[in-house]
């Protein structure tokens, strides 16, 4: 038989494992070239029914798989080479493990035998990742038995589904000695094989999770209150979010929508809190009798502050069973409820005043942003998002980057509460472009990204994959001269160290390097600029970078001046 010839043994035992990914569901790979992963890499090559990413970059290749998990929902895998290619992908695998996000490493590797006496390229690949997965196995060398098929198989089972049901990494290590290609007549029949196979239909594995059903007590608590407040962090399952909002219509409450929430916007929805609620004033005017928390930690100073001050309120913190947060140390009860959840009908006792306060101050506070966001030259931060932000078509996507970005839209702009993606897991700025990359291929819809000049530059190797991308995506750099998230920090005063070793000017063309990557660029330096620009460009396919150089100084200062925020007095 072809599959037991030496030189085929590699690729059929790759191709068994694969197969079995298939037929599990998994459909993305992101490939990064090599020559101890051949097997590996022809196999998801010969199959039709795999989606192949190539990405010459690990350390970006592995975002881009993150991007697509997020997308799909599922697991997207990474395939590469032995040594540092596989430690290339730690951030993303810390990210991933951070924000519950499922994904498959697949990593080749040394066999034992050439480990430890100085081969070139081998390192120590078992458990490299430490605890970060949820799951790793070392596959060991490919075996005609039939024992060890079925333990590959298996494996390839495992992958899928403690990623899903664990939420998070798995990783797989596969030796392989050579040969590692094989023969051109059994890759050819392999990928005849795996033509008819892909026709059969397939039950893709799938994470059955029935509605919680929560207890006496927490509704007793839910009935009685008056003032109730929802706090929606970011990375709420959208099998959760109707949940969500339907506790919010139950209880008449207030629902505060962070950026990446994936909670539908409603009436119940407030938003700008993140300028009005740091008021003195306003916050004890909002005091709360139950705070209920879903999603993650708030990114808001406001919510931390907000949560801090009501410290001896109430707070009943919904989180994910494989996921712990309370950073501010003030929850009364923490309930582990995976997806949905049953609202029954119970009466309630809404105070009808207290929501319209809500609504009042956002309106205020809105009307005071509006006096303050006329155009200037140079733009300020704000002002782009300010202006973008609300012209954005339904449906599309939005991603954004860590620093900044994150908190000026919630400051500045407008959004719904869904379709908002963020990696906030480590809250790092680097694989952003590449997550978007991701994102956008896995959606496969109308996208935009908000992006600092810094992290851009972070991520540059993720201009190349710009050219497959084919919707569009509008990618709007905020050029500010460094990283100005610093501007907000006491090291600010340090005026001798602050600008070399913190904020870090650059004298970096990023139009040079879009055209190096033949990327369509824009410059925008006016306000006026803005509009024109976005308007002709958001029906066109493919991806546009508007590089909006924007003044560091002035944007803090507005900033403040929205922190600052105090109500006017009748």
């Amino acid at each position: 038989m072809p599959e037991r010839d030496p030189q085929n043994l590699n690729f059929y035992w790759a191709t068994l494992f694969v197969r079995t990914l298939f037929a599990q569901g998994v459909r993305e790979v992101v490939i990064s070239p090599g020559s101890r992963s051949t097997p590996l890499t022809l196999a998801f090559a010969a199959h039709p029914g795999m989606q192949t990413h190539i990405a010459i970059d690990e350390r970006s290749g592995a975002f881009l798989a993150l991007g697509l998990s997020k997308a799909k929902d599922f697991p997207a895998c990474l395939v590469c080479t032995s040594g540092t290619a596989v430690a290339n992908y730690y951030p993303a695998i810390i990210e991933a493990t951070q924000t519950g996000v499922p994904m498959i490493v697949l990593s080749a590797d040394r066999p034992p035998h050439l480990r430890n006496i100085g081969a070139s390229q081998t390192i120590d690949q078992i458990k490299i990742f430490g605890d970060y997965p949820v799951f790793f196995h070392e596959v060991g060398e490919p075996k005609e038995s039939n024992n060890g098929i079925l333990r590959l198989e298996q494996s390839a089972k495992q992958a899928v589904r403690f990623s899903l049901q664990r939420n998070g990494v798995s990783h797989l290590n596969f030796p392989f000695s050579k040969p590692f290609e094989p023969d051109s007549e059994f890759l050819e029949l392999i990928e005849s094989d795996n033509e008819k196979l892909a026709k059969k239909s397939t039950r893709p594995f799938e994470v059955k999770t029935s509605a919680a059903r929560l207890d006496e007590k927490l509704w007793k608590l839910i009935s009685s209150a008056s003032t109730p407040v929802i706090i929606a962090g970011t990375d709420i399952g959208t099998d959760q979010a109707d949940s969500v909002s339907d506790l919010a219509k139950l209880m008449n409450a207030p629902i505060l929508i962070e950026p990446g929430a994936n909670i539908p916007s409603s009436k119940h929805t407030i938003t700008g809190f993140d300028g009005f609620l740091r008021s003195k004033e306003i916050s004890e005017e909002l005091t709360p009798d139950l705070i209920l928390r879903f999603g993650r930690e708030p990114i808001s100073k406001a919510l931390q502050n907000y949560l801090s001050k009501f410290a001896d309120v109430t707070q009943i913190r919904f989180m994910n069973e494989f996921y712990w947060g309370d950073e501010n140390l003030t929850s009364t009860y923490i309930l582990s409820v995976k997806g949905a959840f049953d609202v029954p009908e119970i009466s309630v006792n809404p105070n009808k005043d207290w929501i319209r306060a809500w609504r009042k101050h956002q309106k205020e506070y809105y009307a005071f942003k509006e006096q303050l966001m006329f155009p200037t030259t140079p733009l300020t931060d704000g002002y782009v998002f300010h202006t973008i932000s609300p012209r954005l078509l339904s449906k599309t996507f939005m991603m954004l980057s860590n620093s900044f970005p994150v908190r000026d839209l919630s400051l500045f702009g407008e959004y719904d509460g869904q379709h908002i993606f963020l990696n906030r897991g480590a809250a790092g700025i680097d694989g952003i472009l590449s997550t978007t990359v991701g994102l956008s291929k896995g959606l496969n819809k109308m996208g935009i990204l908000f992006i600092g000049d810094i992290a851009l530059l972070h991520d540059s190797n993720a201009l190349m994959y710009l050219s497959e991308v084919q919707q569009t995506l509008l990618i709007y750099v905020l050029n500010n001269g460094g990283g100005s998230i610093f501007k907000m920090l006491p090291i600010n005063e340090y005026k001798k160290k602050y600008s070399r070793f913190f904020e870090t000017p650059h004298n970096v063309s990023i139009a040079a390097l879009c055209r190096a990557h033949k990327v369509k660029h824009t410059l925008i330096t006016r306000p006026e600029q803005l509009i024109p620009g976005f308007e002709s460009n958001i029906e066109r396919s493919g991806a546009h970078i508007f590089e909006c150089i924007t003044d560091g100084e002035g944007s803090m200062e507005m900033r403040h001046k929205l922190w600052n925020y105090t109500p006017q007095k009748a």
